[in-house]
């Protein structure tokens, strides 16, 4: 009788792990982004970009494809209305300083993602602020 309450407790666990695994991934998007941007308080290079949105919280994680160095964004919160044509928006305020700000795949809601120390200390000094889009290739996750 034991046995059969530790097996069942242990498929229970298992059926949950492997039910919130299935779940892990769904889109990933690629992007080729012309000029250097930052998430998350880090720099990167312009180049070619893998952003997938993974695990049950649905966190969106930043690959650059020449390097494999990838970031979670974490604060990302899933609020804008859904789209039909996937993209990532950039803040830009000078050729120097662009910052990731939307997210939009094409199925389910965008994302907001929360700004840097240093947009916000830009955002201070109320300089001019213009929007860079990227059109973005979808490959959604079966």
């Amino acid at each position: 009788m034991k046995r059969n309450v530790i097996r069942m407790f242990l498929a229970l666990g298992a059926a949950c792990v492997g039910g919130s695994a299935l779940d892990a991934q769904t889109y990933t998007l690629s992007a080729k982004i012309p000029f250097t941007f930052q998430v998350a308080d880090k720099v990167f290079p312009a180049g070619k970009y893998q952003l997938a949105e993974s695990g049950y919280r649905a966190i969106p994680q930043l690959m650059e494809q020449a390097t494999g160095h990838s970031i979670f964004i974490g604060g990302a919160s899933h609020s804008l209305t859904a789209t039909h044509s996937p993209k990532l928006v950039f803040h830009c305020y000078d050729a120097s300083n662009c910052f990731l700000a939307e997210i939009w795949p094409m199925t389910g809601l965008g994302s907001t993602v929360p700004k840097t120390k240093a947009e916000k200390e830009i955002l201070k000094g109320d300089r001019s602020r213009e929007m860079a889009t990227i059109v973005v290739d979808l490959h959604r996750a079966d």
